[in-house]
């Protein structure tokens, strides 16, 4: 284990082997901490964790890419490797991933207020392809990974809730009104929905109907109902005992070529202290295949949310290995089509990625019509991505350049999503260019439902009143 490393070290290797290659990570969560004015706490509890990942190399008949990158001691200059989310930020050396306080000695005599019904996601800003289409499914193989580092702490005599998790998800985002039992993952609306394309190894200290306790480790699949859980404390592990400094290692192994997920849990005597060996039985393990579940360009962070019950939620080291597809070199240079579907339906796909850019007009005021095409919008199938209109303009150069052509209803232009690395075909609807909104309407559900080898699907929507 590497300590007070506070910048990643990033190496890329082309790997092209069936040996079996192990990369740790490591995640530690300090049970005393000290405040913000340097005193070291003794009435509460900090749940630490060393979390290390471990991440086998798939032999397949295309090379994949190792990304290795060590962080410790987060510091402000993380926040241009990270995506810092809602409540979440980085102080005190940690990813806070929900609001730290600058009461920790005296909470008992501070309002909950501040820390209670919060959640937020710290995001790692660069995403991963994690299979190739181009590789025969017989040939499959999704990319391994390794990663993450947490810590939460629990105040004595406080009710400890809700929890943490290492997730792998298909944005930067994170869903309004995700604070209690959703870790920052899903919400109620989302919960259970396979568009989350999400999968998560859940921390959880709170007990709630589908639990099978305040203390358990759990996978989830685009929910935060667990698809399978391990009770820990008959184990001898307590994630949040209040009022006692504990550490933990936890490793996270995910086989890419047998497809199934491991995570080990090890006590560490000292934060600082040397790092235990891997146990040999983990307390978790489960079947996953990632393809089925996942985006193929995805992301690896942390989330984490409290409710009434309140805990920290920090992670003071990570180191994460991944191995992925090399991204496609030109996205963008294969066939675009234009696609005449019944009375003026144009469809504009780009083999990479396609969004589509609705402009309303500047008006205050907004007219029924319109009001109809927006709740028309959201009821679409798969509910797909609303983007920030000004993000759009960005990524278009203002829709100043690189147009690509026009269909039917409105222009398309080339842009350029910086977060999410992606090159994207943004269409550019109009008022003016809405002559019949039922023919409009029947264009976009066309745009949503298209499945093809050579087309891809909508990826969202944007709007600008």
């Amino acid at each position: 284990m590497r300590e007070g490393v506070s910048n990643p070290t990033t190496a890329s290797q082309t790997l092209d082997t069936s040996e079996v290659h192990y990369a740790n990570f490591e995640l530690i969560c300090p049970w005393t901490h000290m405040n913000h004015h340097g005193y070291r706490m003794g009435s509460a509890a900090t749940l630490r964790f060393i979390i290390a990942l471990l991440c086998f190399t798939v032999s397949s008949a295309q090379n994949l890419t190792t990304f290795t990158g060590t962080y410790g001691s987060f510091n402000q200059t993380m926040y241009n490797e990270f995506e810092v989310v809602a409540a979440a930020s980085i102080t005190n050396g940690a990813l806070q991933l929900t609001p730290d306080s600058p009461y920790r000695n005296q909470l008992l005599n501070q309002p909950l207020g501040m820390l209670q019904d919060q959640s937020g996601r710290v995001v790692l800003k660069q995403p991963f392809k994690l299979w190739d289409n181009s590789v025969k499914n017989s040939q499959d193989r999704v990319a391994s990974f390794n990663s993450f580092l947490i810590n939460a702490y629990a105040f004595k005599n406080i009710t400890a809730g809700e929890g943490l998790a290492f997730v792998v998800a298909p944005d930067l985002d994170i869903p309004s009104r995700s604070e209690g039992q959703y870790l920052g993952l899903t919400n109620y609306i989302s919960d259970g929905n396979p568009a989350n394309q999400l999968v998560a190894v859940e921390l959880d200290t709170f007990k709630e109907a589908f639990d099978p306790d305040a203390n358990h480790v759990g996978l989830n699949i685009n929910s935060i109902v667990s698809n399978i859980t391990t009770a820990l404390t008959p184990l001898g592990i307590e994630i949040a005992l209040l009022g006692e400094d504990r550490y933990y290692n936890v490793w996270v192994q995910y086989d890419g070529v047998k497809k199934f997920i491991e995570v080990y849990i090890e006590r560490q005597v000292e934060w600082e202290g040397q790092t235990p060996p891997r146990p040999p039985t983990p307390v978790l393990k489960a079947d996953l295949d990632l393809r089925g579940v996942v985006a193929q360009h995805s992301y690896f962070g942390f989330s984490g949310s409290t409710g009434s019950a309140v805990q920290l939620n920090c992670v003071l080291r990570w180191n994460l290995t991944v191995e992925y597809y090399p991204q496609d070199k030109n996205p963008l240079s294969r066939k675009i089509l234009i696609l005449g579907i019944g009375v003026g339906v144009g469809a504009v796909l780009v083999a990479g990625a396609v969004v589509l850019g609705y402009y309303l007009g500047k008006k205050r005021g907004m007219s029924q019509p319109k009001m109809n095409i927006i709740v028309a919008l959201k009821r679409l199938p798969g509910t797909p991505r609303e983007f920030k209109f000004r993000d759009l303009k960005k990524a278009t150069n203002n829709f100043d350049e690189n147009k690509l052509g026009q269909g039917g209803f409105g222009v398309v232009y080339r842009g350029y999503l910086k977060k999410e690395n992606q090159e994207v075909a943004v269409k550019w609807f109009s008022m003016e260019t809405i002559k019949g909104q039922d023919d409009f309407l029947a264009e976009l559900t066309i745009i949503n439902r298209l499945r093809h080898k050579y087309l891809v699907p909508l990826l969202g929507k944007s709007f600008s009143p």
